[in-house]
């Protein structure tokens, strides 16, 4: 942000006369934007300074559902409705309802009469670390999907995945998802070097109480077919070389299926997952030589330390309900932390009572857990929330 900005947003002039009041209000203004978290003012009778203490607590903005704008250019629009905004914000402050404001009449003079929402974007460990806009209403899907310049042999699943795109719910990572369905088809069949053109939007418009936006992408090259040259697995090891020849889903001289690798880097990830190797590194490298139009694939795994369970804290329940609850939570102080165990606890507890029997149904469950790396331990917590009435 600039001076003048700032300047401009407080209400002050420069080289105007300014009264205490005036510099109390600007101050005032200026905090009540959640933007800093200390603001301060001097005046020498000349020469008046701010000093302004940025909030941590800010954080960007995403869009999921605009498919008029890209990120820039919707972040300039709402920027040119809203004093000091840039693609970050104070969730808590009131800069978050004047974004829904402008998201809202840019949406008008599209003719689109929208309902926008917010929701908290957090990171593995809940902490919230950008804030999401989207249209909640009318929906705004894809209207169709055209793929061009493809040859003869890739008609039936292109058109399959065209059919089965039309519909589809219209989402900021719309276009990555397009180009990786495409990529997709052609990668089942070994054609891992295709290059194709990125998705594009066309017009939207509004059809029967939805925003339909219809796509097109090109085939650029096809590629050729990869087959398997080698299998190689390195490092902290759960299985022998045997053994991972024998679990393997791809053998050298298959077909060089990129989901089929990508199963198999689940196979090898999950026993590091469930034995407390929560920071275990595992690194794929597919190196491909063109021309043989094959790929060695080498998986790497770096296990780290093995973390501990630590605390376990539930939230919002009564003595009554965790005698219910908690029996179905099988990890104790001490174990090996299991990350698969936090689904399946309220998977048995559904499973193993009968829904008559269960307090709690209906409830809202959320599970927040943080890794210690000085102790090497994990600690949890467990919230239910019951129902709004």
């Amino acid at each position: 942000m600039s001076q003048e900005e700032l300047l401009g947003f407080t209400g002050l002039r420069g080289g105007e006369s300014v009264t205490r009041d005036q510099m109390q209000t600007a101050t005032d203004k200026l905090t009540a934007t959640g933007l800093f978290t200390d603001v301060r003012f001097s005046f020498d009778g000349q020469t008046l300074t701010f000093e302004l203490k940025p909030s941590p607590g800010v954080v960007p903005v995403q869009y999921e559902s605009f498919p008029w704008w890209d990120d820039k250019a919707l972040n300039a629009a709402v920027a040119a409705r809203v004093p000091l905004f840039h693609g970050a914000l104070y969730p808590g402050g009131p800069m978050r309802d004047q974004v829904s404001a402008a998201l809202t009449a840019l949406l008008a003079a599209k003719g689109v009469q929208a309902r926008v929402s917010t929701a908290p974007v957090g990171d593995a460990n809940g902490d919230q670390v950008a804030i999401l806009y989207r249209i909640d209403a009318p929906p705004v899907v894809v209207e169709s999907f055209r793929i061009y310049d493809y040859s003869g042999v890739w008609t039936q699943p292109l058109q399959a995945l065209e059919k089965a795109t039309a519909g589809e719910k219209f989402e900021g990572s719309m276009r990555d998802k397009l180009a990786d369905q495409v990529r997709a088809v052609y990668g089942s069949q070994g054609f891992i070097d295709m290059t194709m053109t990125p998705p594009a939007f066309g017009a939207p418009h509004v059809a029967d109480g939805k925003v339909l936006v219809p796509a097109t992408a090109s085939i650029t090259s096809e590629g050729g077919q990869y087959r398997v040259a080698g299998l190689h697995l390195v490092g902290d090891l759960f299985m022998s070389q045997e053994q991972f020849a024998q679990r393997a889903k791809l053998h050298p001289g298959d077909v060089a299926n990129p989901d089929v690798w990508k199963q198999m880097r689940e196979m090898i990830a999950a026993p590091y997952r469930t034995h407390g190797y929560i920071d275990a590194k595992i690194d794929a490298v597919p190196v491909l030589d063109r021309a043989g139009h094959t790929v060695d694939y080498t998986i790497t795994v770096q296990s780290g330390p093995v973390y501990h369970m630590g605390k376990l804290t539930v939230v919002n329940l009564n003595d009554r309900q965790k005698a219910e609850v908690m029996p179905y939570w099988q990890m104790r102080e001490g174990d090996a932390f299991n990350t698969d165990l936090i689904p399946k606890f309220m998977a048995d507890y559904h499973k193993s009572r009968a829904e008559q029997l269960q307090s709690i149904r209906g409830w809202a469950f959320d599970a927040k857990w943080s890794g210690n790396k000085d102790t090497h331990s994990v600690d949890v917590v467990l919230t239910f929330t019951p129902p709004a009435q």
